[in-house]
């Protein structure tokens, strides 16, 4: 199951109130202790942060932030 979290997100103030929500629900945890990604902000964050962290061999769950999205899910 998944339970460790690495919570990585972009500087908009939407992100910023997520953030805040999901840390009540999930303690983020350092990137090597984590089973899973959380990746907060639109679907270009999201690409640049699969392509920067794919070698970890970890799920992501992207939550997006902004106004469109095709890969992100609503929070």
């Amino acid at each position: 199951m998944y339970t460790k979290a690495h919570i990585i997100f972009d500087k908009t103030k939407s992100s910023l109130k997520i953030l805040s929500d999901l840390k009540k629900i999930f303690r983020p945890v350092s990137l090597n202790n984590a089973n899973f990604f959380i990746v907060i902000g639109g679907d270009g964050f999201m690409l640049k942060t699969l392509k920067k962290f794919y070698k970890y061999k970890k799920p992501f769950y992207g939550i997006n932030s902004g106004s469109y999205s095709f890969l992100m899910n609503k929070f």
